[in-house]
């Protein structure tokens, strides 16, 4: 009676637990998880089975023996990490096996105890591939129920490595999810144009070429399995792969390692991307960092379409956060050449740009003869008026740029106006400034007008005008002799 009593104390306050290894007493009927996770999955392990004195009273007494599929637990010795250390528990010092195979428990006598036994427990089922005898995965936030068909000593694993406090005191246990789930923030920290980022800092507005820096930040709980953070991208956006350097803990990491996949493919919409996989549970609570680079490259889209970066935090069994998406944009401008004071489109003028952020000569890739598009990589250095239409670019920043004149078109002279940046003089240029406003669906219109040369004599030679003014000053001098000449007479 004695032992008994021991073996009914030590399952009272195992049934506190706290962390990954939630202990239960539970007879044939129902645990209740309330305020359970959308996205986790719940399993019910029965380690000791219960043999009631009296089945149609089985509140009234009983004893406890071990279940046969964890024969050799009471052997088993548990070893895990937390912030102070390494430590090593023997399961005989829990609970031994006595005679006709009924359990002393008083060496659980305290709730680090019976969180420790939890523990234990769920990792010799791990190591022995033995399978629960019950299974809930929840759609949605709320209580679920989880079925057990025999009266028994039942370890939960909750894949939030939750604290639960358990009601044993009918045949249908209760359990309390306290564990709030986790969740990831990310920002783009900065860009090679840094003033272009928006203000909450979810994007940016970038020029083709552009380098984009990123920073998610998430907090693994402690006792938490199954993290796992991916990024992907649409094709206007070119991730960098990233290495263990990229990975930085607040303090440490914890007892966790982890594998990288630079070539994650996202099942849901096949971007790609990146998944870091993490392995283990942490032993106490801890902000993990990823910073990693991104190119907005040739492919991207134009606005008012914005090229997406998402992250994403997997935990549990397959618990999924908010995805955190930032958006990139980038601008057309359609170049106008006509000839001044006219709304005369001209053909073959011929143009570099400059960016003015860094005085950058501006490369293009050539769609057709009436549209270019920015590209770092591409062999045009220039582009070539037609008589047709505008001439289209795509791919700017909202920002300050200016257009060179290198060929005139002709009859006509070069752009006479000059742009100085930053004590560089750019000749034959006119500075062209970007809009937000800018999209392929209303396209800002840069106008620039050339102007003819002198009007020239129409005859070869030097002209009249040389006689006239030839026989002006004969005139006046013959004149001036007269008037000279009478005044010496008259004397």
């Amino acid at each position: 009676m004695k032992t008994f009593k021991k073996l009914i104390m030590g399952l009272l306050v195992a049934v506190m637990v706290l962390g990954m290894g939630i202990t239960a007493f539970a007879a044939a009927g129902s645990i209740t998880i309330t305020g359970a996770l959308k996205g986790q999955e719940y399993k019910a392990y029965r380690v000791f089975d219960y043999v009631p004195a009296d089945e149609a009273k089985p509140d009234a007494g009983g004893v406890y023996k071990l279940n046969p599929i964890f024969d050799g637990f009471q052997n088993y010795t548990y070893t895990y990490t937390d912030e102070t250390g390494t430590f090593s528990v023997k399961m005989s010092d829990l609970f031994t096996v006595g005679d006709n195979d009924i359990l002393d428990t008083s060496g659980l006598t305290s709730e680090a105890d019976a969180k420790i036994f939890g523990k234990a427990a769920l990792a010799y089922a791990e190591e022995n591939s033995i399978s629960p005898v019950a299974t809930k995965e929840t759609t949605e936030d709320g209580d679920i129920k989880i079925d057990v068909s025999e009266f028994g000593y039942y370890v939960l694993n909750s894949s939030l490595g939750s604290a639960v406090a358990v009601n044993t005191t009918t045949p249908d246990a209760q359990l309390a999810e306290k564990n709030e789930g986790t969740d990831i923030i990310k920002i783009v920290t900065d860009a090679t144009n840094k003033n272009l980022i928006y203000e909450d800092l979810t994007g940016g507005h970038h020029q083709i070429g552009d380098t984009i820096e990123y920073s998610v930040e998430g907090v693994f709980k402690k006792g938490g399995l199954g993290y796992k953070i991916h990024d992907s991208v649409t094709g206007g956006l070119t991730l960098n792969p990233i290495t263990d350097a990229n990975i930085s803990f607040d303090t440490d990491n914890a007892g966790l390692t982890w594998s990288i996949d630079n070539s994650y493919v996202d099942p849901d919409d096949e971007t790609k991307g990146f998944e870091v996989t993490f392995k283990g549970e942490p032993s106490k609570d801890i902000k993990i960092t990823i910073k990693y680079t991104a190119v907005l490259n040739a492919d991207a889209v134009i606005s008012p379409s914005a090229n997406v970066n998402k992250a994403q935090l997997i935990y549990g069994h397959n618990g999924k956060g908010v995805p955190k998406e930032t958006e990139h944009k980038t601008y057309p401008v359609a170049i106008r050449k006509v000839a001044k004071g006219t709304d005369k489109l001209l053909k073959d003028a011929k143009f570099e740009i400059y960016r003015e952020l860094d005085k950058s000569l501006v490369k293009l890739t050539k769609v057709s003869d009436t549209e270019y598009k920015v590209d770092p990589d591409g062999t045009v250095t220039e582009f070539t008026t037609v008589e047709a239409d505008n001439i289209i670019i795509k791919g700017f920043a909202p920002e300050k740029y200016v257009l060179v004149e290198t060929q005139a078109p002709k009859g006509y002279n070069l752009l006479e106006g000059k742009v100085t940046v930053d004590g560089t003089t750019y000749e034959h240029a006119q500075e062209m400034i970007v809009t937000k406003n800018s999209t392929v669906e209303n396209i800002q219109v840069e106008k620039v007008e050339d102007g003819t040369g002198l009007t020239l004599p129409s005859t070869g030679g030097i002209g009249t005008t040389i006689f006239y003014i030839v026989g002006g000053i004969l005139i006046v001098a013959g004149i001036a002799y007269f008037i000279v000449r009478r005044k010496a007479d008259a004397e």
